[in-house]
């Protein structure tokens, strides 16, 4: 392998400068001349402070947007800088970073966990909302109330700062089920609560679309969801599933039929 002339000469100068036993100048002379590995491997044998020194300009001295910025600093037990400038276009794609403290969590929970949601935070504020539920799917932050100022995601892909019938799409809806359904499939199925109430907006929607069929299941698997854990369930709530269903069973003899309570019996 043919090394570059420069490189020769700075190794050089490196070789020379220790060869008079000049060990701090030649450790500036290898870090000036970029020769980082030579550098680390000097300052690893001499004394601690002087190590974490040369460690801390080795990191400095990429770009400050490079996603390995990302990782050495999370390693070095600090939030990444990119977790607050991430969605500015000098920081360029936010994905990198994110896949940097994915690949590298630390273990130091509170610190990965509030640097992923820290990102979040930043994305939503700049009004990339799928790329802060992103964030926050990997924090493991769940779904919370609309009429909670402090809630950082109801609906998945959708701003709850919105008026709330742009908010609550049916898009917004069933893109959220799909996860619902796919945090069924794990070892340790769990339901969301809060979801809850715009399922059963979603079955009255297909009411009113004239599928009844459609909306009478939504009420059955509502129903099954709430008798799982039924004290995050309002009476009201539960009393709002029971009057669609009469109502759907109502104008649709063809519906099973099914005494009032059945669906929490």
């Amino acid at each position: 392998m043919t090394v570059p002339e420069n490189v020769g000469k700075e190794t050089e100068r490196f070789r020379e400068l220790l060869l008079f036993g000049r060990k701090k100048d030649a450790l500036e002379a290898a870090m000036k001349g970029g020769l980082w590995g030579h550098a680390l491997l000097l300052a690893s044998k001499m004394d601690n402070r002087t190590h974490a020194r040369v460690m801390t300009r080795f990191a400095n001295s990429l770009p400050i947007n490079d996603p390995l910025q990302t990782v050495y600093q999370l390693m070095s037990g600090r939030m990444p800088a990119s977790a607050t400038c991430c969605g500015e276009e000098k920081w360029g794609d936010w994905r990198p970073h994110l896949a940097m403290v994915l690949s590298n969590l630390t273990h130091t929970l509170d610190l990965d966990t509030r640097t992923i949601t820290t990102m979040g935070d930043t994305l939503a504020s700049k009004g990339l909302i799928d790329a802060a539920h992103f964030c926050y799917l990997m924090a493991q932050v769940g779904l919370g109330v609309f009429t909670k100022k402090s809630t950082k995601m109801v609906l998945l892909g959708s701003n709850h700062s919105l008026p709330f019938y742009q908010f609550a799409t049916n898009e917004a809806i069933q893109r959220t089920e799909a996860y619902e359904y796919a945090q069924s499939l794990g070892s340790q199925p769990c339901s969301l609560p809060n979801f809850q109430v715009f399922k059963l907006i979603y079955a009255c929607r297909l009411a009113e679309a004239g599928l009844s069929a459609q909306a009478f299941h939504y009420c059955e698997v509502i129903s099954r969801t709430v008798l799982m854990q039924p004290a995050y369930y309002s009476p009201v709530f539960i009393s709002q599933i029971i009057q669609m269903s009469e109502k759907l069973r109502f104008f649709d003899p063809q519906l099973k039929e099914k005494p009032e309570q059945e669906l929490f019996d």
